[in-house]
C-alpha cells in the first residue's frame, strides 16, 4: 500500500515559489519607498520656489526653519512675528523621508548662525542646501530668476 505524502522535490519547489515571491515583495516595498523619497525630495524644490515667489509678490517675508527630521515654513504677520502656515498649506510644516538627513546651508556663500532660518523676501536668497539620503547627497540651488535647480551627488562607497 502506497503511503501518502509530499515528495521531497515538491515541497522543495514550494519553498522556492515562496522565496520568489518574499524577494518579489520585498523589492517592490524597497521600489515604493525610493520613489515616496524620490517625490519628496522634489517637493521641496517646488516649494522652496513657491515661498520665494510667494514673498516677492505678496512682498511679505517668509522663512523656513530646517528642524530635526522636518521643516517649516512662517510669514511674518502684522504684528512682526513669525507665524507658522497652516495645515494644509503647500507651505506647511513637513517631515523628512526616512533616512533623509539636512547636512548643510549656505547663503550668499556663508553659514548662516545655527537654527538660522532661510528668509525670503522681494528677491530670491542666493543658498545652497544640501541634505543626506540614502546612497547620495542632494544639492539644491537658487538662481537669481527664483528658480531652484537640485542635483543628486553619489556618494562614494554607498549603494544605491
Amino acid at each position: 500500500m502506497r503511503q501518502r505524502g509530499f515528495t521531497l522535490i515538491e515541497v522543495m519547489v514550494v519553498l522556492v515559489i515562496l522565496g520568489i515571491s518574499v524577494t518579489a515583495v520585498t523589492f517592490s516595498i524597497e521600489g515604493l519607498q525610493a520613489r515616496e523619497t524620490e517625490r519628496e525630495l522634489q517637493r521641496l524644490r517646488l516649494v522652496l520656489e513657491r515661498a520665494g515667489e510667494r514673498a516677492a509678490v505678496r512682498g511679505t517675508p517668509i522663512a523656513v526653519e530646517f528642524l530635526p527630521g522636518r521643516y517649516r515654513f512662517s510669514q511674518l504677520d502684522a504684528d512682526g512675528h513669525w507665524r507658522p502656515f497652516n495645515e494644509g498649506e503647500s507651505l506647511s510644516e513637513r517631515e523628512l523621508p526616512e533616512g533623509v538627513r539636512w547636512a548643510d546651508l549656505t547663503v550668499e556663500g556663508r553659514r548662516p548662525e545655527p537654527n538660522s532660518p532661510l528668509v525670503f523676501g522681494s528677491e530670491m536668497p542666493q543658498f545652497d542646501l544640501r541634505l543626506s539620503a540614502p546612497g547620495n547627497l542632494r544639492r539644491y540651488i537658487s538662481h537669481p530668476d527664483g528658480s531652484v535647480t537640485m542635483e543628486t551627488i553619489p556618494v562614494q562607497g554607498a549603494s544605491s
